[in-house]
């Protein structure tokens, strides 16, 4: 018997689908047996994986890991596993640039199982009952909190970690991809989204300092007051009839000058560590779970967010998650992509504590951009 060891996140989403994967792989796989820990969402985006590749032959991991996997070697290169057609197959099925993210100086080190941007969510039940109608732009943002009833808020995922994604959406929102140049943040840029950011936090609810996404989420589907959060990661299964006491919709968040671009990209990649004693059988799991079929079937339909776009095509998944995947499908294709160099991990863990902190303590933009791009310089 083979055993594989895999490493998730603590959340439905994280665990449950490849749990299902993992027992429809050993049907047809007998001799093998997968097994799965969790871990916090935090420390899915901070943990080095040079604490996991020891004890674990499968992890799940972020895009922006890539660079410095490639530069410790500390991930399989998988184009030595799978198979160029495979490959091939998973590029060409994949959902906007949720393969490319996980390529490194023409290797391949993870398979993409799981698709997220920032999203917009809301309460479609009590928006209508007011006859409120979205914001589609920044603007338009910034004029809807006065457009509220007395008793509804707007709530705003702006813990570390979100706050950080958040900021990186609001600079390329509005200045492109490129507000990023040699180890600096254009100050210019990123002391507008910082300004942006106060404003927010000043119309909305008083929790959103606070707040990651699962935690809005669990608010809008089991509460009454906040009917509608702009940026956040998108979670099916709160589309999902029964999850929560109500269901939330979500659609694409608004926009900024930049209209081609959406918002940060996320998700999950599947790689192998590079320590596996089995990484055969261990690479073709990961293929296995990021191929179309699972990922329609399976993957979606336990608790997954697939990042096939045969899967968001599919109608029996866009029924399961009322239309979940069809109203932020855009959203996926035009997202920001962080950058991939081996000091940006270490320097987005202590670049979100910068801006949180900065922006409790209501700390001038400039003097946050300064201390910002200061660390950035010595990562």
């Amino acid at each position: 018997m083979i055993e594989l060891k895999g490493i998730a996140w603590d959340h439905p989403r994280g665990y449950e689908p490849l749990i299902a994967t993992s027992k429809a792989f050993q049907e047809n796989n007998p001799n093998v047996n997968i097994t799965w820990k969790v871990r916090s969402l935090k420390e899915f985006g901070d943990t080095p994986i040079e604490d996991l590749i020891e004890n674990f032959d499968i992890i799940t991991i972020d895009h922006p890991y890539m660079g410095q996997a490639h530069k410790k070697g500390l991930l399989l290169q998988l184009e030595n596993y799978i198979t160029p057609e495979a490959l091939d197959a998973l590029k060409q099925q994949a959902l906007g640039k949720c393969f490319d993210i996980y390529n490194c100086e023409d290797h391949f080190y993870a398979t993409p199982i799981d698709a997220a941007a920032l999203v917009a969510s809301y309460r479609k039940d009590i928006i209508d009952s007011l006859e409120l109608s979205l914001p589609k732009n920044q603007e338009e943002l910034k004029a809807f909190y006065k457009k509220l009833p007395s008793g509804f808020s707007v709530a705003w995922a702006l813990c570390p970690t979100d706050i950080w994604c958040t900021f990186l959406t609001l600079c390329a929102q509005n200045f492109g991809s490129g507000f990023i140049d040699n180890n600096k943040i254009n100050s210019k840029v990123g002391i507008s989204a910082l300004d942006d950011i106060k404003f927010h936090v000043e119309h909305s609810h008083p929790q959103s300092l606070n707040w990651n996404p699962i935690q809005i989420l669990d608010n809008m589907g089991n509460e009454e007051s906040i009917i509608y959060s702009p940026y956040l990661f998108g979670y099916t299964n709160y589309s999902r009839k029964g999850y929560t006491k109500n269901l939330v919709h979500f659609t694409n968040s608004p926009t900024g000058l930049q209209k081609d671009i959406s918002t940060i990209m996320g998700g999950v990649g599947l790689a192998v560590s590079a320590l596996t004693k089995h990484p055969e059988i261990a690479s073709k799991y990961v293929n296995y779970a990021a191929s179309a079929e699972v990922q329609k079937g399976v993957f979606t339909k336990n608790d997954g967010q697939p990042a096939s776009k045969t899967a968001w095509e599919s109608k029996t998944n866009n029924v399961l998650c009322n239309d979940f995947f069809n109203d932020t499908k855009w959203t996926i294709e035009n997202a920001y992509i962080r950058p991939q160099h081996p000091g940006w991990n270490a320097f987005q863990e202590q670049g979100a504590d910068i801006i949180h902190d900065g922006i409790l303590k209501d700390t001038s933009s400039e003097a946050i951009m300064n201390t910002l791009n200061d660390y950035y310089k010595s990562v």
